[in-house]
């Protein structure tokens, strides 16, 4: 019987610490290549979100190194094959596909607020700019809108 009520004590404080624990809930955004453009062309996400871009067939994605926030790790994932990042940094986040930039192919990734806008709108040049452009004139979701004017 002690054995049994110890037991129970042990589930009943388990259950409890688990409510008690915050929960860091993390989502996935899928990102499409399609011909010369990513779809969608903006994500807006939360820092530990996880991106995800498929139909990679001739596309690679790279983050573009002086368009990323400080601190934040570059990405390329290698032409021709899907895959994943997780993003921890706050901030703008643009990226391209390298055999299609010169059409355009260049979208952003927003990750909590965008703490680095005024680097981005400084340091986007050719067809970045085009896509930073469109980001500034985008429905923003309102906690995201700092340094946006």
């Amino acid at each position: 019987m002690n054995r049994f009520v110890s037991i129970c004590r042990s589930g009943v404080a388990l259950m409890l610490l688990m409510t008690l624990s915050p929960v860091v809930q993390t989502a996935e955004h899928i990102i499409n290549a399609q011909a010369t453009k990513f779809s969608p062309l903006f994500v807006f996400i939360e820092p530990g979100d996880t991106v995800g871009w498929t139909q990679m067939v001739g596309h690679d994605s790279q983050a573009m190194a002086d368009l990323i926030p400080e601190g934040a790790e570059p990405w390329h994932l290698r032409l021709g094959l899907n895959g994943n990042v997780t993003l921890d940094v706050e901030g703008v986040y643009i990226y391209k596909c390298t055999p299609h930039y010169s059409q355009g192919m260049v979208a952003a990734i927003v990750v909590g607020k965008a703490t680095n806008l005024e680097q981005i709108k400084q340091n986007a040049k050719g067809m970045s700019k085009r896509v930073v452009a469109k980001l500034l004139k985008a429905d923003w979701p309102a906690d995201r809108l700092m340094g946006r004017n």
